[in-house]
């Protein structure tokens, strides 16, 4: 037998979704209408990130470089850095900042860097135009601090840092060099910073200078130290140390727990000079 076909529209109205119908409520009329499904969009094209070397915050681990600035001026002594001669400041007895540098394991030609950095901007890293790079924008006690562990800042080697490095780490410049600095005051209280300190303007050896590092770090520690002397005088003097950190970096009292192989052993002999100023 037919069914009504008053009753045929109620069974296609009871299939549909509660959703298919809304109450206008702007019709004086107050009629229910019908809001049938729209037809489906057409698929979003699927947009693929394209691999790029310079995106911020994409890299393995850090570069820990640290200067022994008497010697480092040694050779260049008109910079401005070199030219305060106060035994008393903090660059004459202990290793200073050259940078904190955010790396990839398989970048053999280390061209991480300039994350985010226009060209024009780029083109400007150059010593001789350091100082015409963007200012950082930091505040006054961390450029206070900046100046101390980082004597190079007066010659705007804290705007390249934060240019071709700083840039990739993730961090603002305001934290970058703060977390930096924490990282070089650090080291400057533990038994291998006491030991630099104590000796500054006299002749050690790598194994001395190796075994209070390992006071800290423990046993077998000093296979991720890198020095790196220069010759200057007839001498051997002690010019860099660095050290590989993991990502993300921990708070400088945990440096230990940071420390990574790979630094590579450097050039100093078995003695050199800590130079002074």
């Amino acid at each position: 037998m037919k069914k009504p076909l008053g009753f045929a529209i109620l069974l296609l109205l009871a299939a549909l979704p509660a959703a298919a119908f809304t109450w206008d409520q702007g019709d004086p009329a107050a009629h229910w209408r019908s809001a049938l499904p729209a037809a489906p969009a057409a698929p979003r094209a699927i947009l693929l990130e394209s691999p790029k070397e310079n995106q911020a915050g994409r890299f393995d681990s850090y570069v820990l470089a640290l200067q022994w600035s008497p010697a480092f001026c040694e050779t260049r002594p008109n910079l401005p850095e070199c030219g305060d001669r106060d035994p008393g400041r903090f660059a004459a007895k202990n290793l200073t900042l050259h940078g904190l540098w955010p790396g990839k394991d398989a970048d053999t030609a280390h061209t991480y860097g300039y994350c985010g950095v226009d060209d024009a901007t780029r083109a400007l890293d150059r010593a001789p135009t350091w100082c015409r790079l963007p200012a950082l924008g930091l505040t006054w006690a961390t450029s206070a601090r900046l100046a101390s562990v980082m004597p190079a800042a007066a010659s705007c080697l804290d705007k390249h840092e934060w240019i071709k490095h700083g840039t990739c780490s993730g961090f603002g410049a305001e934290e970058y060099f703060v977390r930096s600095s924490e990282l070089v005051e650090h080291i400057a209280s533990t038994a291998f910073g006491r030991f630099l300190s104590a000796n500054a303007g006299r002749a050690v050896t790598a194994d001395a200078l190796l075994a209070a590092f390992e006071r800290d770090f423990g046993a077998g520690s000093r296979s991720l130290v890198k020095l790196t002397c220069v010759k200057a005088r007839g001498a051997s003097l002690l010019v860099d140390v660095r050290l590989k950190l993991a990502h993300p970096l921990r708070p400088a009292k945990e440096l230990g727990k940071m420390l990574l192989p790979g630094g590579g052993k450097g050039n100093c002999p078995a003695s050199f000079e800590l130079d002074e100023l």
